[in-house]
């Protein structure tokens, strides 16, 4: 089974056309899907309510990841009546999958166990089927191609680790999804520049997706709704779809010899992969299973200090712009890629783990140290409040009317 055949070629228009349109097709179609999504979420007790690990005040609607993979899979059969997306069905019937069972978990709850075996077969479906994975270490060992014996446990390694970092960072409003985006837009720029025509276009859709539901998720009362494990699953799918070129469909070969990959892969993926790994090191330090959910990640840090959602998800995704700003600075120094890779992890080392250790440190053993800065997080924080006000009005209208209607 194949998509549909384009009937109109890419030829009756130029790829900006095409990469514009992959673009704005999601973002007229998602504000017309969502309200009715969440209407229905609110209708069968489909929400997330509040609890003392959580940080929302009243219950959410849990049904983001069913508006992300709708709007994006309606929008790539759009697209592909223009372009042929053949390349990209096993990855779509994977996405679903992932999304049935996320929303299985959403639902009723999943063992910790079954989820991870979830992902494993993902990973090795993707890697056997359509040949995604880590085959080599690409410039920085020319011409070596590892073993399958090497290739698949690497392989599952970083599989199994995106598909976790998107769940470890959703934890409050817009996090996840800001940084998705941006991977997205980052990535299909990426693939622009290496000919994978299909894959930029799907991370150009995923970007229009993320970019109209981060709006609603960010500001919204009446609207919001949260991505879930239904969304954060295939969210995790599409990054390691972004940072692991199918070498079975690669139409630039050079692709296996871009100098700057490996640096470029971890400054994108910063803000994730950190914290997930500190989380779960600092768990199983403690004797904790890594999996267990608590309040040690960096956003609750920087919430417990005094910041709102809005202001301290763009503190993580400005990290995450700065790790690339640094990236691009090291990359016109013209220094060698192991010396760029070790400046890039030493740069986010000290950026993410940084704050979380030294806030915890005035925390626990500087307590006035601590509440003087929170006092001033807190002032410069009324900012944000007041422009998410702002714009939330703008988007539902009066507020404390909505308030009653969820209530």
């Amino acid at each position: 089974m194949i998509l549909p055949p384009p009937i109109l070629q890419v030829s009756l228009m130029n790829e900006t056309t095409l990469y514009l349109l992959a673009f704005v097709i999601p973002m007229v179609m998602l504000p017309l899907v969502l309200p009715m999504v969440v209407l229905m979420a609110r209708r069968k007790r489909m929400t997330d309510n509040p609890s003392r690990r959580k940080l929302q005040e009243r219950p959410v609607a849990v049904m983001g990841g069913t508006v992300v993979m709708l709007v994006l899979s309606v929008s790539l059969l759009l697209i592909n009546v223009f372009y042929d997306l053949g390349s990209l069905f096993p990855v779509l019937c994977l996405m679903v999958i992932l999304f049935i069972f996320g929303m299985l978990d959403d639902m009723i709850g999943l063992t910790w166990q079954f989820k991870l075996a979830l992902q494993v077969v993902a990973v090795l479906l993707l890697y056997f089927g359509s040949n995604y994975g880590v085959h080599s270490l690409f410039s920085l060992f020319p011409g070596m191609e590892f073993h399958w014996s090497v290739a698949l446990p690497l392989t599952l390694f970083l599989g199994v680790l995106l598909l976790n970092a998107v769940n470890f960072v959703d934890g409050i409003d817009g996090l996840a999804t800001a940084l998705t985006m941006l991977a997205a837009y980052v990535m299909g720029y990426w693939n622009v520049m290496h000919g994978f025509t299909a894959q930029a276009l799907l991370g150009y859709a995923m970007g229009g997706v993320l970019l109209t539901f981060l709006v609603f998720n960010l500001f919204s009362v009446r609207y919001k709704t949260y991505l879930g494990d239904s969304g954060t699953l295939v969210l995790g799918l599409f990054l390691f779809i972004a940072v692991t070129p199918d070498t079975l469909d690669t139409m630039n070969p050079d692709i296996l010899m871009d100098h700057y990959y490996f640096s470029h892969a971890l400054a994108l993926l910063s803000a994730m992969i950190f914290d997930l790994v500190r989380v779960v090191l600092w768990r199983m330090v403690n004797g904790q299973s890594p999996f267990r959910p608590d309040r040690t990640h960096l956003h609750h840090v920087y919430v417990d200090l005094g910041m709102s959602h809005l202001m301290a998800a763009t503190t993580i995704v400005l990290s995450n712009v700065l790790a690339l700003l640094v990236w691009r600075l090291t990359a016109g120094w013209g220094l060698s890629q192991w010396q760029q890779l070790l400046l890039v992890f030493v740069f986010c080392a000290l950026i993410y783990w940084g704050p979380f250790f030294h806030l915890t440190y005035l925390r626990d053993r500087r307590s006035q140290r601590y509440r003087r800065l929170s006092l001033a997080v807190r002032r410069v924080n009324r900012v944000f409040e007041i422009f998410h006000d702002r714009v939330g009005r703008l988007i539902d209208g009066h507020r404390s009317r909505i308030y009653h209607e969820i209530e």
